[in-house]
């Protein structure tokens, strides 16, 4: 049976589109709270990284909304994750710097394709895959799965998040791995006791301008 506080966190999730930006923050920082004891991340860092995705997502907006529809940002503790589709270099290298402007980014690693694919045949697949990982890290109680957030693009999983040790990162993956129309899975996952975890200095550079 699916943990409560992930039944929690799923519904909390389908209601999100339905929500504003401000509605959709306080919920996230309502469900940060109730599953406080359970993640690695204090409430404090999961409702910032709910505003550093926020301002992400309006910077890009306000760059191009048509070339950025297909990018996805992931930010566990500053550490933002960039995934999905653009058209040219040189909107991926907008990204990483529309994501630097925005204070408490702390890295950015950008794994956005540069592609002439619009990603609308293989994104409703990719949400099928997504759906399925998450709902089997759901059923596996050494996992703390709220710890870990799944994109996938164009059939490769990327996960984010905080693991307890590397065995759990490994299980983890090896799980994500098993489903069919996965090419391979990238891993952001930092440790609990990754020291990098505990500075509040950038852990890199903005591209050059």
């Amino acid at each position: 049976m699916p943990k409560p506080s992930a039944l929690a966190a799923i519904a909390i999730f389908l209601s999100a589109p339905l929500l504003s930006g401000c509605a959709v923050a306080a919920a996230t920082g309502v469900l940060a709270g109730v599953n406080t004891v359970r993640q690695e991340r204090t409430v404090g860092a999961a409702v910032d990284d709910v505003r550093i995705k926020s301002a992400i997502t309006t910077k890009l907006a306000q760059l191009s909304a048509s070339n950025f529809l297909n990018v996805s940002t992931t930010v566990v503790e500053g550490r933002v994750l960039l995934t999905g589709r653009v058209s040219n270099p040189q909107m991926r290298l907008d990204a990483t710097r529309a994501s630097w402007t925005v204070d408490g980014v702390r890295k950015v690693d950008n794994e956005i394709e540069v592609t002439d694919r619009t990603g609308w045949i293989d994104r409703p697949r990719d949400i099928f895959i997504r759906t399925e990982i998450a709902a089997d890290l759901l059923t596996d109680s050494s996992i703390r799965d709220l710890n870990y957030t799944i994109d996938v693009v164009n059939g490769v999983v990327y996960i984010a998040g905080i693991g307890q040790d590397q065995a759990e990162v490994d299980r983890v993956i090896a799980r994500a791995q098993r489903f069919q129309g996965v090419k391979r899975v990238e891993s952001y996952v930092v440790l609990k006791d990754d020291p990098a975890r505990f500075f509040g200095a950038p852990q890199g550079a903005p591209p050059n301008s």
